[in-house]
């Protein structure tokens, strides 16, 4: 047996890489000896992933290709058998590995073979991640009917995987959108922001009340959000509380909310409109939440001068309505408390003095009015 394969990136299922692997026609061997004619044999690559497969324990690359021969084959429906492709890890989110491969079914009458991705969940994903991924599943099936100016993933279905729900669905094609002004020639990423933002928050939460939760109003979230403050005490702390209570956002009807467009969530395509991916966290409530998960509080957000003034201005050139800095500034303060909160119970990015003096900060920009 030869020496595991190097991982082309750690997660990826090993390939048959390194000295011993030679071509024997069509196909490749590590070779363990030699016939009296002088052919070669041994392992063939076949060979090599079923040991792999049987050795592999609970790795998430081995999860994830059982996922999707089970799945696709029963969503093909008999006879269809589907050949699993080398299985790449290629991102994750908070709760979810992401995993990816192409998919070559027999008989495939339906044009059904192709690249696909299983978000796998991980050991440590929260009791709620089942639900937020059937919600995501049915939200995506209804999304991708609409006229919208970007793409979403195309859906197959949701497969129970150690005790929790895992998302397959089709490949999209396309480069994670960098939040930093300059680093993608002709991207202006809070231009790409602003029309995706104005195009998500132009559907009436309403639509969406038989699938997704939330608030009925955006001065209802904003009064789920300000829970984040109790328990909290300092100075700092009951001033940024003060502040957000003086500036409540308007009780206006909720919309559509994605809850996470970070840039790692938005694909760009030189050749076709940007695709927007994981859904897993959309909810109805407040459009301006969305720009605070962006912009985060940071004193200049893509790292350009008025980087939210930027990111509001394309979001009213696109049809964006409602929303001002000092929304955006309340949303930010709510995030960064929660960030303390969890930095005092041991469990957050960085520390408890760091996140309160983040909160200060932000508090001192809040007061001022200034982007």
């Amino acid at each position: 047996m030869p020496a595991r394969a190097r991982d082309a990136t750690p997660g990826d299922e090993p390939r048959p890489e390194g000295e011993g692997w030679e071509g024997d026609g069509d196909q490749l061997i590590w070779v363990a000896g030699f016939t009296e004619g002088g052919a070669p044999y041994g392992l063939t690559v076949d060979e090599f992933r079923l040991a792999n497969e049987r050795d592999a324990g609970d790795a998430g690359w081995s999860r994830a290709k059982f996922v999707l021969k089970d799945l696709l084959e029963l969503w093909c429906g008999p006879p269809a058998r589907a050949e699993v492709g080398w299985v790449r890890k290629i991102g994750q989110g908070l709760s979810r590995d992401i995993y990816a491969a192409a998919v070559e079914l027999t008989p495939d009458p339906g044009d059904r073979s192709g690249p696909y991705v299983v978000l796998l969940p991980r050991e440590d994903a929260d009791g709620e991640l089942d639900d937020r991924t059937r919600r995501e599943l049915r939200l995506l099936g209804r999304v991708s009917r609409l006229p919208l100016p970007f793409r979403v993933p195309a859906v197959v279905g949701a497969y129970p995987e150690s005790g929790h729900m895992a998302l397959v669905r089709r490949f999209v094609p396309g480069i994670e959108l960098d939040l930093r002004a300059g680093r993608q020639p002709g991207v202006r990423p809070w231009e790409t922001l602003g029309q995706i933002m104005a195009a998500i928050h132009g559907l009436d939460g309403a639509r969406f009340a038989d699938l997704l939760p939330g608030s009925a109003s955006r001065g209802k979230h904003a009064l789920e959000a300000m829970s984040v403050f109790d328990g909290l005490d300092g100075g700092e702390v009951r001033e940024a509380r003060a502040w957000v209570e003086a500036h409540l956002p308007p009780d206006e009807p909720s919309v559509l909310v994605h809850g996470d467009l970070l840039g790692q969530n938005i694909l760009i395509d030189p050749e076709g409109p940007p695709a927007v991916i994981d859904w897993e966290y959309a909810r109805r409530g407040d459009p301006a939440y969305d720009l605070a998960i962006v912009t985060r509080g940071v004193r200049r957000p893509f790292q350009t001068e008025r980087g939210l003034e930027k990111l509001l201005e394309a979001y009213g050139r696109h049809g964006g309505t409602g929303v001002t800095i000092e929304h955006v500034r309340w949303h930010e303060l709510c995030l960064v408390a929660g960030w303390y909160r969890d930095a005092l119970a041991g469990h957050g990015v960085h520390a408890p003095d760091q996140e309160l003096a983040r909160l200060g900060g932000l508090l001192r920009h809040a007061h001022g009015g200034g982007a």
